[in-house]
């Protein structure tokens, strides 16, 4: 067990709405004032909580610039103790984040869950539907995005951007942005999240 003394049996949504609880409570702060500094309903902020959705990396951001931690601190495995200095994360052990994102049509794969203290976060974006329009975020630091597989249109303020297989943006994520799939198949995409 971690020192935030969770039960190995809940789920990584469960353990992030922990997480969160446990920090807003010890900084002082109610779902209000949380929900005033990110911009989040509270119903939604309750809902992360609670671990009843799985909310992406952007919206995890949010409430860790708000609580003044890095973005690691919710999905990291290890919170204190010595850090490794390198963790190998095979295939088969990565963590997906998904409940609640089925009506985005999207889920992630966390790729680095178990290195603590880390300054980037990394994950794989699938994003499996076809979409009318992106769903945006904003959020503080920068990001990365390098398409594996498939194509979708990459949409940053006012520019649009069609990317494909190898192709790769990386930019200022608190500007408006979001991705939506354009083809029939599946999009796979390397994010990288770097809080400031």
């Amino acid at each position: 067990m971690n020192s935030l003394d969770e039960p190995p049996e809940r789920s990584i949504e469960q353990r992030i709405g922990q997480r969160i609880r446990k920090l807003r409570k010890a900084k002082g702060a109610n779902l209000a004032q949380l929900s005033e500094a990110t911009g989040l309903s509270k119903a939604l902020l309750s809902k992360i909580e609670n671990g009843k959705v799985s909310s992406p990396v952007s919206t995890l951001a949010l409430i860790a610039d708000a609580l003044q931690v890095r973005l690691g601190f919710f999905l990291d495995d290890e919170i204190g103790g010595e850090a490794q200095k390198c963790v190998l994360v095979r295939r088969d052990q990565r963590i997906q984040l998904s409940k609640g994102t089925e009506q985005f049509g999207l889920y992630y794969e966390m790729l680095a869950h178990q290195k603590a203290n880390k300054l980037m976060t990394p994950s794989i974006l699938i994003v499996e539907q076809r979409r009318p329009a992106p769903v945006l975020f904003t959020h503080p630091g920068e990001e990365l995005l390098f398409v594996l597989e498939g194509k979708m249109e990459f949409t940053y303020g006012n520019d649009k951007y069609i990317m494909e297989a190898g192709d790769c943006v990386y930019f200022d994520a608190e500007v408006a942005h979001g991705g939506r799939n354009i083809a029939e198949a599946p999009v796979r995409v390397l994010m990288v999240i770097s809080a400031r």
